[in-house]
């Protein structure tokens, strides 16, 4: 009786959700997931990376340090490969070079691309445990442009819309404008 309660709770919790639900992915490992999985973290941070963008290389630290602070609330960090351009071995180079600790995405079919709306790397979408997309954009305010740097990080957006959700406050950002690279596609024929 108790697993036909839980049944009829993730039926209907799938029936609210839109077209996101179906929306899956291959991790590293090889092993998939579905979007519907948000509701087994506090949140998820996806991060849009790219192995030839030198912003993505220098947020991987930003991104270990993130992960570590946010580990014991259950929030998970993922970083999305987005499209077909790299292989694989230049994506595992990179996590070695740069020590990822996060799960990695291979979003070859650009689903999450889409769903999301992704259009640079490094882009960080953060999504609640209801799946809701609570904000999207840079991780702080460190790239100024293409180039540019900032001396002194003044706003730290993924943290402090973490530390909002988390605590039940009002989140103080929803969208910020990301700075890096175009996610290039690789168009099939």
């Amino acid at each position: 009786m108790r697993n036909i309660f839980w049944i009829a709770v993730l039926l209907l919790f799938a029936c609210n959700k839109q077209e996101q639900s179906n929306v899956s992915w291959s991790y590293f490992d090889g092993s998939t997931n579905k979007i519907s999985d948000f509701d087994k973290y506090s949140a998820t941070v996806l991060t849009f990376m790219s192995p030839e963008c030198p912003l993505s290389e220098n947020y991987t630290k930003t991104l270990n340090e993130l992960e570590a602070t946010f580990k014991i609330e259950n929030v998970r960090f993922i970083n999305v490969f987005p499209g077909k351009l790299y292989s694989r071995n230049k994506i595992d180079s990179f996590m070695q070079a740069y020590q990822v600790k996060q799960a990695v995405i291979f979003d070859e079919q650009s689903s999450l691309v889409n769903q999301l709306q992704a259009s640079i790397t490094p882009e960080s979408f953060i999504v609640d445990n209801k799946g809701k997309v609570v904000y999207s954009g840079a991780i702080d305010n460190w790239a100024v442009d293409l180039g540019q740097k900032r001396q002194v990080i003044t706003e730290f957006y993924v943290r402090d819309v973490l530390y909002a959700l988390l605590s039940g406050s009002k989140i103080p950002y929803h969208k910020t404008t990301a700075v890096g690279c175009y996610i290039e596609m690789q168009h099939q024929h």
